[in-house]
């Protein structure tokens, strides 16, 4: 029984592997305020990040989002009345790397699958 519960418990730990990347998406921010996030699945191409937006050398804006990977640590540069504004795209890879605890403060259910499999293996 308890050989049957670890083999069902490590199956169950590979669910998470070639799943989707997920980040965490803000859509909007000013002078790095916090926002308000949400969990977003990015699409095969893409990576977390966080867009930011200058004007005359100042912070802005913010954003957190699935980039594509073209667009990742570029910046694109306009003018507009005089104004130069540039939007950097800063990407990472891993789940919910682009929040601010990075991405070492999220357990991954695989892990945690495992770690819960481990205990109780040795419980039983």
């Amino acid at each position: 029984m308890g050989k049957l519960l670890v083999l069902c418990l490590a199956a169950l730990s590979f669910v998470g592997i070639g799943a989707a990347l997920q980040c965490l998406k803000c859509d909007f921010t000013m002078f790095d305020i916090p926002c308000h996030t949400t969990t977003v699945t990015c699409q095969d191409g893409q990576l977390c990040a966080v867009i930011r937006g200058r004007a005359a050398g100042r912070k802005l804006i913010m954003k957190k989002n699935c980039v594509d990977k073209g667009k990742c640590n570029t910046n694109d540069t306009s003018t507009w009345a005089g104004i130069t504004y540039s939007t950097s795209y800063e990407c990472c890879e891993g789940e919910f790397c682009n929040s601010a605890a990075g991405a070492g403060a999220q357990l991954s259910l695989a892990a945690g699958l495992a770690m819960l499999g481990a205990w109780l293996a040795r419980a039983l």
